[in-house]
């Protein structure tokens, strides 16, 4: 199975890619045998990007999804075989690993599929020993597949023509070769040198034995190849169609499918082809892996750790299919369901940061400086230096603590870490809305809240109508009955309040006045506490 993925929600802020990161780190640390790997679900935050460049830490990758893709499930490594083995080869080693098909690699890159059927039909027709007419075998190949030695001739040589079995009297026999044939014989002496004159172009002497000299050197004018097996006449006959070898009697129209491809668009061409597998293919041709019907039956799913959020809503699309680990965070509880048991670690902390941070206490591992400045900043930019409403006492022991071991101030590092989110770019109204939006149901009413935190009020409320028009574009666009967006003043403490929609339900609820389009609230620092939580209480009464 694949890496568990750890992320946070949709539109992540500091706090749900710092915590992501530093979870999957201890993890990594607690949980050797499997492998966590950190992601995001959406683009990085100015802040977060400062605080990773600053302690030299990689950002996580972003996913668009956590459905079952083909590489979740494929079996790695798969058993494949060379277009030039034989079809003796191909058995042999279906047999040794025990699989029923081969794809077949030629410098690196699929050319085919080789299935046991295609095996068994060759070997199963005890009555027929197949001619080289269709396919062309050569000397070499058919002596691999006998375990014969090549006493004369050259091992290159294709013979294309029928294979005949020297059971008859030389008088009687001859009448049956036509030249080119490749005849199977054991130690007929009088059949031997009968059978070079009438033009066979391969001889096949069974039973260990070698023909006379007179023979060999007869052969060798005649350009006859004479290879020699210890098999029984029977048994060489049976190998005789194992010869072939699998470029030729390969699948070319095996069933293709890329390792990220979702798992249900596969399944279906899976279940109704001929085949039974599907070949894992890069997208320069490399083999990757083999999906097979035993692979879909089990069912698999990705498993994910959701941190900062435990909302489908907030979540990867695909969350409900996934297989859900553990959930930690410290906003209310939502609707992700589990079929089993999980580790839910749920505390009123004003930063999910603070609980990673206390996880490692408990287990013993101190974080290492790097992964103790993510989290500090997380702390920091979660409570807005620490003071929010939502901040605990926990939340600023952790502060305190991370703070000592990354070895700065916290609160100093907090400004300059909210100076570093305007610092030398170009203001977007676009992305100031975006970036941190969370959903949120009230009643019947869809509302949204986003929210930007700055340290100079007035440079982001002097593009106030930049602000309203990208709001009023995405609130028709996606269905918003409100959509507000709380611009945080982290020196002043307190929080403008930009509202466009059904401005009646947040005036209701927050006790203002945004007939002008905003309003200041002194002291609202917290979305979750603050806001939302006014307006769902407002829905319920």
């Amino acid at each position: 199975m694949g890496p568990v993925l750890v992320f946070g929600h949709k539109n992540p802020d500091n706090d749900s890619i710092c915590s992501a990161v530093a979870y999957a780190h201890l993890k990594n640390l607690t949980e050797p045998a499997e492998v966590f790997l950190p992601a995001r679900l959406g683009p990085v935050p100015a802040e977060t990007r400062w605080v990773f460049e600053r302690f030299g830490v990689d950002l996580p990758d972003e996913v668009s999804h956590v459905f079952t893709r083909v590489r979740d499930v494929m079996t790695e490594r798969a058993i494949s075989i060379s277009p030039e083995a034989t079809m003796l080869d191909a058995g042999r080693l279906m047999r040794q690993h025990d699989v029923r098909a081969l794809p077949v690699v030629a410098d690196g890159v699929v050319r085919g599929l080789l299935n046991v059927t295609t095996l068994a039909e060759l070997y199963i027709d005890e009555t027929d020993v197949r001619g080289f007419e269709a396919l062309p075998v050569s000397v070499g190949h058919l002596a691999s597949a006998l375990g014969a030695d090549v006493l004369v001739g050259d091992p290159s040589r294709l013979l294309s023509k029928g294979v005949l079995i020297g059971a008859m009297e030389p008088e009687s026999m001859r009448s049956y070769i036509r030249p080119g044939d490749t005849l199977i014989l054991g130690d007929r002496r009088r059949s031997q040198p009968m059978a070079i004159e009438a033009g066979v172009a391969c001889l096949v002497v069974t039973g260990g034995s070698v023909p006379a000299e007179s023979v060999l050197a007869l052969a060798a004018a005649r350009g006859v190849a004479v290879i020699t097996t210890k098999h029984d006449t029977y048994a060489a006959a049976r190998l005789v169609n194992l010869s072939h070898p699998v470029g030729g009697l390969m699948d070319t129209n095996m069933l293709v499918t890329s390792p990220d491809m979702l798992l249900s668009e596969l399944a279906e061409d899976l279940v109704e082809s001929p085949h039974r597998e599907a070949l894992v293919v890069s997208g320069t041709g490399e083999l990757e892996g083999l999906v097979t019907r035993t692979n879909l039956a089990r069912n698999l799913k990705r498993r994910v750790i959701l941190v900062d959020h435990n909302e489908l809503s907030q979540s990867a699309p695909g969350v409900a299919e996934a297989s859900v680990l553990e959930i930690i965070d410290h906003h209310r509880v939502g609707d992700v369901q589990t079929s089993s048991p999980i580790l839910f670690i749920n505390l009123p902390v004003g930063s999910t940061a603070t609980i990673v941070a206390e996880r490692y206490r408990e287990l013993g591992v101190e974080p290492p400086v790097s992964i103790a400045a993510l989290l500090l900043s997380a702390v920091l930019t979660d409570t807005v230096l620490l003071k929010s409403p939502t901040t605990t006492g926990t939340d600023r022991q952790v502060a305190s603590r991370l703070a000592t071991i990354v070895g700065v101030d916290a609160v100093e590092f907090g400004m300059e870490m909210f100076r570093a989110r305007s610092q030398g770019r170009l203001f977007s109204a676009e992305e100031a809305v975006r970036t941190d939006l969370k959903e949120y149901r009230m009643g019947d009413a869809h509302i949204a809240i986003g929210q930007v935190e700055t340290v100079d009020l007035a440079e982001v409320m002097e593009h106030h109508s930049e602000l309203v028009s990208v709001m009023e574009s995405m609130r028709e666009a996606r269905g918003y009955d409100l959509l507000m967006l709380m611009v945080t003043d982290v020196v002043r403490e307190g929080s403008q309040i930009v509202a466009v929609g059904r401005r009646r339900l947040a005036e209701r609820a927050l006790g203002v006045d945004l007939g002008s389009g905003s309003a200041w609230m002194d002291g609202v620092l917290s979305r979750k506490k603050q806001i939302a939580a006014r307006l769902l209480e407002s829905a319920g009464g």
